[in-house]
């Protein structure tokens, strides 16, 4: 599931400083209270047995507002893909356009001031491989997790046999289920 609303200002115009300035006071923001999960992500969150968060504000207080009362798993290896970013002044651009211009720029080497595309795949892998052996010995496990992360963990899942009729969560308090294939 990925994570609630952030509660952050997304609205901006900044230079690629400012940018990753910003990128990390996102990482320290907890979930907007106001933007609360809807009912159909609370009961299915209710229905699992083991809870796995990363440790950003935001997977933890969403764990929490989904009615988590133990969080089984908090770990930084769950955390949101790494967001490249500069220090240069200038331009002052969107928020969303710098966001796009790192991610295809991450893609294609660049990780100034974050892991590399290749860590971050192999790190998704392996966050992948604990879930589903939390799977193996808990049985039902919810991960509140980030919209890059979530995205390669459900690749990565698939490539291990397990199946899902949803694409991978790109909205806040969005979910996918995830079962193994029956042999």
């Amino acid at each position: 599931m990925r994570h609630g609303k952030p509660r952050i200002d997304k609205h901006l115009r900044l230079n690629a400083a400012e940018f990753g300035a910003w990128v990390e006071k996102y990482n320290a923001a907890g979930i907007d209270s106001e933007c609360q999960p809807p009912l159909e992500a609370i009961e299915q969150a209710t229905k699992c047995a083991f809870t796995v968060c990363s440790n950003l504000a935001r997977s933890v207080e969403s764990a929490k507002a989904l009615g988590v009362e133990r969080i089984g798993v908090c770990s930084s290896m769950f955390r949101e893909m790494d967001m490249p970013h500069a220090t240069w002044r200038f331009p002052s651009i969107s928020l969303l356009a710098w966001s796009v211009f790192f991610r295809l720029a991450w893609a294609f080497g660049y990780s100034a001031n974050a892991e590399s595309f290749k860590a971050a795949k192999t790190r998704a892998r392996g966050c992948a491989e604990h879930l589903a052996n939390l799977s193996s010995t808990h049985g039902t496990v919810l991960f509140v997790g980030h919209g890059s992360l979530n995205w390669f963990i459900a690749k990565y899942l698939k490539r291990m046999g397990w199946l899902s009729a949803e694409k991978p969560p790109r909205k806040y308090w969005e979910y996918s289920v995830f079962h193994v294939q029956a042999t």
